[in-house]
């Protein structure tokens, strides 16, 4: 490898731990603990190497939503196996309710309480959330073709997201869980609405 190749791939895996941290950072610290100080020696490198890639908090903040807009995205694209339409159905809304209950959940928390007083952040994780979104009922229409072509499957789907969203944020508050429908609810829920394929 080159000097030059060397060196890409230094910068590359700095940058790599240091937005690693950053979402790690969010995730349990939140926002205002976060600071470039704690990402740059949660990440093991120096604060003036964290400097040099990410001179302000709100460059590191922005370079890590676009790295979980990627991650998102990544799960999100993830075709669906299963025999039969019904099968494929709850195993895409377990896939959503599993990822939503991973750590991702609490940066997107986080970004969502920010994003109220930061346009900035507000507009970026918008954008993040209506194309993962958008990119789950395309995974959802290619592998419930009989569904997908009901008129109100979007809505459904929809419907469906929003509860597993709200489900699993809410659940993360100790006794709360005789207050909120399971996967397996919200899954029966979705069907129902589309009724059988043909």
């Amino acid at each position: 490898m080159t000097h030059g190749g060397v060196r890409a791939a230094r910068r590359a895996q700095a940058v790599d731990a240091l937005l690693d941290a950053t979402l790690e950072s969010l995730a349990t610290v939140g926002f205002a603990a976060t600071t470039t100080r704690g990402v740059a020696q949660l990440a093991g490198v120096s604060q003036g190497l964290q400097q040099h890639y990410f001179p302000t908090k709100a460059a590191l903040i922005d370079a890590a939503i676009n790295r979980l807009a990627a991650r998102l995205l990544d799960e999100a694209s993830r075709p669906v196996e299963g025999s039969t339409e019904r099968e494929r159905a709850g195993l895409l809304l377990r896939r959503v309710w599993d990822s939503f209950h991973s750590p991702v959940l609490a940066v997107v928390a986080e970004l969502l309480v920010l994003a109220r007083t930061h346009p900035d952040t507000a507009e970026k994780t918008a954008a993040t959330l209506v194309a993962v979104t958008d990119r789950v009922v395309a995974v959802a229409e290619q592998a419930l073709p009989t569904y997908a072509r009901e008129p109100r499957f979007r809505e459904s789907l929809l419907l469906a997201l929003s509860a597993i969203r709200d489900a699993t944020t809410v659940a993360r508050i100790p006794g709360t869980a005789r207050a909120l429908p399971t996967c397996d609810t919200i899954t029966a829920g979705f069907l129902r609405t589309l009724g059988e394929p043909g």
